[in-house]
């Protein structure tokens, strides 16, 4: 699902800023042997459940829960997950799960997961993004469900999303769907025009000089400035690493070439005025795709819905390409997907890390999230069913599908968010918007965003080093 960004950052607490950077040495050895004895016996995504660790200690995962109903909260804003819930209560009588309905992350949810944990009554369980992942356990917001198994379901799912969701031996969530990026396009379009499908960013560039050349109405994409999560993708395609860590420091390293060249390269087509300036998922740009001002779309996979759902009259115009690269080795960025994480209020840890991994792993769970939530699995064996695997009706039935798992196998496994991206977001965005309108250009945005993030942090008593 799509990223987005719009809330105030949640302070982190002073006493744990460097809780996640310091799983090493011994840390890092005990949680080796938590996750060992998690792999060692079943999975806690079977039927069975966990015993909670007592004293801080580690439990391996038992062959039954017999003990009272227990009844867990799930904050979830995927549409039709109530029936992966409603399946889970048959399949467990005696885990109980209560879904809350509750609007995306950035619309206010993670506002109010954010002051549940603070006030000590946030739900057991709740969706959160990829991004949002490292400012939750930064505030001591996650269990660690590293105790309960969950290492034993690390092979079941797309290597990068399990970089996202671990730190050493430590496992914060449980993957749920991505968003690997391809380039959807009008192949009828492009052959009006005589446009070459690019292989290549430069090939992208020339494409869009041609087409505007011969119609100063058309575009061959849009920018949206705010909608900063499809930047950070492009970004992570061309080899960024915005964020790493030191066993007591974060790297903040938001400047890098990889992102300058993709500034420069952006702001390039904006000064040439081949990409049309326009807030994306408003009225306006669904009229754009609709009738031909805009030709292509670099996005991920979820955008197929998009289009279909609101450029309905292009039905068998469009196609799916992969991503453009910089050169001749092949890349693809990430825009999007979220996971399940177990709060820290929960009382019943090893009750929900059975739920989270159920939910994520069961083949008829993904189906159904595949076909009412919209999503794209984070399971390797969820990316093989049908539901993703065959032709699509409205791109010609085109099987757009592998183009999209072959874009996933190429994402970037070292890319890390950093632990403040709400407020490294937002601002990104509103420099870009200020460089669209003749103040400054992107890449001095980037540079802004960048010495802003590392004060930032710092002034939140992080350790910080700047790398840019």
């Amino acid at each position: 699902m799509k990223t987005t960004v719009g809330i105030d950052q949640a302070r982190p607490d002073r006493s744990r800023k460097h809780r996640r950077l310091a799983v090493g040495g011994a840390a890092a050895a005990s949680l080796m042997v938590l996750a060992s004895c998690g792999s060692s016996s079943k999975s806690a995504s079977s039927t069975a459940t966990t015993a909670a660790p007592s004293n801080g200690g580690s439990a391996a995962p038992t062959t039954a829960y017999s003990g009272p109903t227990v009844d867990l909260t799930f904050w979830s804003w995927v549409p039709g997950i109530q029936a992966s819930v409603d399946q889970f209560n048959q399949s467990h009588p005696n885990i109980h799960v209560n879904l809350d309905e509750v609007t995306s992350g950035a619309a206010g949810t993670y506002s109010k997961m954010f002051s549940a944990l603070q006030a000590g009554n946030a739900p057991d369980l709740g969706q959160v993004e990829y991004y949002a992942l490292p400012q939750f356990e930064h505030t001591g917001g996650l269990v660690n469900l590293a105790p309960y198994g969950a290492a034993s379901v690390q092979s079941d799912f797309v290597p990068w999303t399990w970089s996202q969701v671990s730190v050493g031996s430590a496992v914060y969530a449980i993957p749920q769907d991505t968003g690997p990026m391809a380039l959807f396009y009008r192949k009828d379009l492009f052959a009006k025009y005589g446009l070459t499908v690019p292989t290549t960013w430069a090939q992208y560039l020339s494409d869009a000089q041609k087409l505007h050349s011969e119609n100063p109405n058309a575009y061959i994409t849009s920018f949206s400035p705010a909608d900063t999560g499809q930047f950070a993708g492009l970004a992570w395609q061309a080899g960024a690493n915005w964020f790493n860590t030191t066993s007591s420091s974060w790297i903040v390293n938001i400047n890098d070439s990889a992102t300058q060249k993709v500034a420069n390269y952006w702001q390039q087509l904006l000064s040439q005025h081949l990409v049309k300036v326009e807030t994306d998922f408003a009225n306006g740009w669904y009229k754009d795709l609709s009738d031909g001002t805009l030709l292509t779309w670099p996005s991920a996979v979820w955008g197929q819905n998009t289009i279909a759902t609101n450029a309905a009259n292009t039905a068998n115009d469009w196609a799916v390409a992969p991503l453009p690269n910089w050169g001749s080795t092949s890349a693809d960025g990430n825009w999007g997907g979220s996971t399940t994480v177990v709060f820290k209020d929960s009382k019943h840890p090893a009750q929900a890390a059975v739920f989270a991994e159920w939910l994520n792993t069961n083949q008829s769970s993904i189906t159904n999230l595949i076909n009412k939530g919209g999503l794209y699995p984070a399971d390797l064996q969820g990316e093989q069913q049908s539901a993703v695997n065959s032709p699509v009706a409205f791109y010609g039935n085109q099987n757009i599908w592998s183009t999209f798992e072959a874009g996933g196998k190429l994402v970037n496994t070292s890319f890390k968010w950093g632990p403040t991206m709400f407020t490294t977001l937002t601002d990104m965005g509103n420099l870009f918007s200020k460089a669209t309108g003749g103040s400054g250009t992107l890449a001095s945005a980037i540079a802004t965003t960048q010495s802003d993030t590392v004060s930032g942090m710092k002034s939140q008593g992080f350790s910080v080093q700047s790398a840019g």
